[in-house]
């Protein structure tokens, strides 16, 4: 299920000032067109760090440290594991920009699809976080667009 797509040599444009919009704008937009979270993986220490909304989508309790890799995993289908986790080593390894898609519980037996952005940042000595935001994709009524509608979509799964 998980996809791996490489930007690493899309070049960033800050469009959105040349039409006078600015960064806290457009996270404010991107926070209010879907639940949206951030996150941070650190690579030395293996921990991930999370925004509330981030933990929201996976059905955990947010806290002020690191993120409980057990129950964070556990949300994840089991099938799309280990794909997530070659995802992160890949993206450590190579230092490059990904996106996953991938399915999260949202209940004892569904799942939703969820997609995470993500690149790798260098640290000061080399070391590094893999960091990213992470957000639901939204089953719609019309195929026209290209989404599946829930019922059906939950049949697949």
């Amino acid at each position: 299920m998980a996809s791996w797509i490489e930007h690493s040599r899309k070049p960033y444009e800050a469009q959105h000032r040349l039409i006078g919009l600015s960064d806290m704008e457009i996270l404010e937009l991107v926070g209010s067109f879907r639940l949206c979270g951030f996150w941070r993986f650190n690579i030395d220490s293996g921990h991930i760090f999370g925004t509330a909304e981030y933990c929201q989508i996976f059905g955990i309790d947010h806290v002020d440290g690191p993120l409980d890799l057990v129950r964070l995993s556990a949300a994840i289908h089991p099938d799309d594991l280990t794909g997530m986790m070659e995802t992160f080593e890949r993206a450590s390894a190579s230092r490059l920009t990904f996106h996953n898609l991938y399915r999260v519980k949202n209940g004892p037996t569904t799942f939703k699809f969820v997609r995470s952005v993500g690149k790798f940042r260098a640290g000061d000595k080399g070391e590094g976080d893999v960091i990213g935001m992470t957000y639901e994709l939204f089953p719609q009524a019309s195929t026209t667009i290209g989404f599946i509608p829930e019922d059906e979509l939950n049949r697949l799964i």
